[in-house]
């Protein structure tokens, strides 16, 4: 009963301010592999509005993806070409300006390649993030989060300096580090809370250094929203 009145609501928002509603369908399942060619490293894209994207490695090739959708205007697009000895992967949820009307549904689960540097962009809307990098030969990472909540493992990358920028929206994030790397993050803005047992505090700046020499830096840049950032030493 529920469910039928959030239906109503929306087909009564929708005629109300004259804005283009589109049905929900059945369930469309697709599978896309791609394979790293002749590149030395690679820029990864991946742009998803909303939905569940899960992220992870071990794959045989740059990328094995699991994509499900039930909005035929969310078709993902695949695009990947080779310049020089680098490869840009682009991953992107197709556009669509009308609001779905029923339970819609958008699930990725993407596996990339671990032996193979990658630059990962991941522009990601609304939504649940569950990006689990451990083991991935990370060269650069840059986040924008919009709406939802986020969990990112960090806990077992590749050791060696690396800098992150997350750009956090409205909601939850949950960020494992690894405790074999000198950890710094700076949070700027949000009016959420930041819990970081482990980290020593100063102003803005959370830091945990660890015992020996050489040790490789990790520098996190958080642009936080409104909600609340876990830290956890991993």
């Amino acid at each position: 009963m529920t469910k039928r009145y959030i239906t109503m609501a929306i087909l009564v928002f929708c005629l109300a301010a004259a804005v283009s509603c589109v049905g929900v369908g059945d369930i469309v399942f697709e599978e896309k592999t791609v394979a790293l060619g002749s590149a030395d490293e690679v820029e990864v894209e991946l742009r998803m509005n909303s939905g569940e994207l899960k992220l992870e490695g071990g794959s045989d090739d740059l990328m094995d993806a699991e994509f499900s959708y039930n909005v035929e205007r969310w078709k993902p697009t695949v695009d990947y070409k080779i310049l020089g000895r680098r490869g840009i992967l682009k991953v992107r949820q197709g556009k669509s300006d009308r609001i779905p009307v029923g339970n819609s549904h958008n699930k990725w689960l993407i596996r990339l390649k671990e032996q193979v540097s990658i630059m990962l962009t991941i522009d990601f809307g609304a939504g649940e993030g569950d990006l689990d990098l451990r083991g991935i030969n990370l060269a650069s990472l840059d986040i924008d989060m919009g709406v939802g909540d986020l969990s990112l493992d960090l806990s077992g990358i590749d050791p060696k300096d690396l800098s992150v920028t997350l750009d956090g929206g409205v909601g939850s994030a949950v960020v494992y580090l690894p405790r074999s790397m000198n950890v710094t993050v700076r949070v700027d803005g949000g009016l959420g809370s930041v819990d970081a047992p482990g980290f020593q505090k100063s102003g803005n700046v959370y830091s945990y250094e660890t015992l020996g020499e050489n040790v490789p830096r990790l520098d996190v840049n958080v642009d936080a929203g409104i909600g609340s950032i876990d830290l956890k030493l991993k």
